[in-house]
């Protein structure tokens, strides 16, 4: 690389989104010289549409709601939760994140506007050894945007813009009674409207920013990452391309990749996830330009086959379809069922997306697509926010029989028949006997209506007219990348470290996978990840020639 024509930077970031502004701000924090590179043409990626939770297990806000734990609990959780085998390869990395994760938070606080808030989110599988029921989730307080300046209208905006934090919604059953949920908070949310407070992701967005920008990182929109530029084998710089411009800058002490998952990316998904491919719920600039860099420059791409996977409804976002995360199939009355009119799955659970990628042995097609919500006249007069939207084509099937419905959606009439019966008869009894739907404590205290008996997720489906609404395979970011060690280093085939590159975020092979331990369990390892990689790329080499 010509240096001369090169701009020169300590650390350059790719990518806004959690991991990269946490990355940018601990770097600068540190003394370093920070470009931030944003594909985008605003900031935040998908941790801005994001609902802001963190998965921190051991952070310093847990006092507050009085609970407790420690590194030696939170380890015994992860291993109980994560999937067989998992523990060789990533038990250094389990530990270094359960080590580094409060002491990242405190740091956010200390040099950033933001200010984390607890919640009392279970973990999803608190019964286990280690697990929780509530303490280890925290989000970012509400935020105004004003103190970002020319920044406020450059954050990317969420599908759905209730000012309302993550722990307003979770601690309070929101979606059971939002029209009480908004009575309750009507001045909260005048005054954030008025002010531009901005919640959950948003906030944390915002925040981190502010951080940065109050730091001196130099943050470029719509600078798309192309080519990592090596010398002797080390990562020393990076090409991108800006307005139709190709220019090199020069990364004295190392480029952090934090571009995100490649969900966007028909090729690569076709490879690595074989199938339908239905909403997606994430920016589209999701093109998984990280992983090809990384791959390019020698990194090995591990974890590839893993994903977050939700149920969601489709919104119309930025001219297209696409997918916003639901709890409407949490609720009584609700069921979801495949093309036989079985369920399949414990509706409740946080890791429905891994019901998806079951494959049927005989035919190599998925098992259980296309699956159905099921919902019954008691649901419609409930919750009538949460019925489909009938403004979006194919989305909003009502029949006066299970029978009819059924022949409209394609579904084995006796099946579904068979499935309602035995379904409500879980549902008086208030025990699940197929999938314990509301047997835990995530069940009960996440999504459900407490004000329903005898268990707060299980409703009868008996009552006409039905309603029937596609349950699509959607991706919120896929979780598979250049495998990294515990300072956050890209690593070789041979298990070497590239000199000079670092991944975090879901552009890193994510050690936790799809089956996450917790509801932040995204952004809680982005956040870490991203400090953890700055510190490395700003101790490892000493002080550098360029000055701030």
């Amino acid at each position: 690389m010509a240096e001369g024509t090169a701009e020169k930077f300590n650390v350059v970031v790719v990518g806004t989104g959690a991991a990269g502004l946490s990355a940018a701000l601990a770097a600068s924090v540190r003394g370093a010289r920070v470009l931030v590179l944003e594909k985008a043409s605003v900031v935040g990626g998908t941790t801005a549409m994001s609902g802001g939770c963190i998965w921190a297990p051991g952070n310093h806000h847990m006092a507050e709601l009085g609970a407790q734990d420690t590194p030696a609990e939170a380890m015994n959780y992860i291993r109980a939760v994560s999937p067989d085998g998992w523990h060789n390869s990533e038990e250094s990395l389990w530990a270094t994140f359960i080590d580094r994760v409060p002491d990242m938070l405190q740091f956010v606080e200390a040099h950033s506007p933001i200010r984390f808030t607890p919640n009392y989110d279970p973990d999803p599988y608190a019964e286990l050894t280690g697990g929780k029921a509530f303490g280890r989730n925290v989000s970012a307080a509400p935020i105004r945007s004003s103190q970002l300046g020319e920044w406020r209208d450059k954050i990317r905006r969420p599908t759905m813009d209730i000012r309302l934090n993550y722990e307003e919604v979770v601690d309070t059953h929101f979606y059971a009674n939002p029209k009480k949920g908004v009575w309750k908070f009507m001045a909260r949310l005048a005054w954030r409207k008025l002010m531009d407070k901005r919640v959950r992701g948003n906030a944390l967005t915002v925040g981190l920013l502010k951080g940065c920008l109050d730091n001196g990182v130099e943050v470029r929109l719509n600078a798309a990452a192309q080519r990592l530029i090596l010398h002797e084998g080390a990562v020393n710089g990076l090409e991108y391309e800006q307005d139709g411009r190709t220019a090199t800058v020069v990364a004295a002490q190392g480029v952090i990749l934090a571009s995100g998952g490649f969900e966007w990316n028909d090729e690569m998904m076709a490879e690595h996830f074989p199938g339908p491919l239905e909403w997606r719920a994430s920016p589209s600039t999701n093109t998984g330009d990280g992983q090809r860099m990384a791959a390019a420059a020698g990194a090995r791409l591990d974890h590839m086959d893993q994903a977050l996977i939700m149920g969601t409804t489709p919104v119309m976002y930025e001219g297209r379809i696409q997918g916003q995360p639901a709890a409407d199939y949490f609720l009584p009355h609700s069921m979801i069922v495949n093309r036989h009119g079985r369920r399949f799955v414990n509706e409740k659970q946080m890791n429905i997306g891994l019901a998806f990628a079951e494959m049927d042995t005989e035919t190599g097609e998925p098992a259980h697509l296309p699956a159905w919500r099921i919902y019954d006249g008691k649901f419609a007069a409930k919750y009538p926010h949460a019925l489909p939207s009938e403004a979006i084509d194919g989305n909003h099937f009502r029949a006066d029989t299970l029978a009819e419905l059924a022949v409209q959606i394609g579904v084995d009439p006796d099946g579904l028949a068979e499935t309602a019966k035995r379904f409500s008869a879980f549902a008086r009894a208030g025990v699940d006997d197929d999938f314990g739907r509301g047997a835990n404590i995530w069940d009960r205290m996440r999504g459900g209506d407490p004000t329903h008996t005898p268990n707060p997720t299980l409703g009868t489906i008996d009552a006409p007219p039905f309603y029937a609404m596609p349950f699509k395979a959607s991706f919120l970011g896929t979780k598979g990348g250049a495998r990294t060690n515990q300072n956050a280093q890209a690593l070789r085939e041979d298990g070497s470290p590239i000199t000079g590159l670092y991944a975090a975020g879901n552009v890193m092979a994510n050690s936790f996978g799809s089956k996450g331990v917790g509801a932040g369990t995204t952004l809680g390892p982005c956040l870490t990840w991203g400090y953890i990689a700055a510190l490395h790329a700003t101790g490892e080499r000493g002080d550098s020639e360029l000055s701030r």
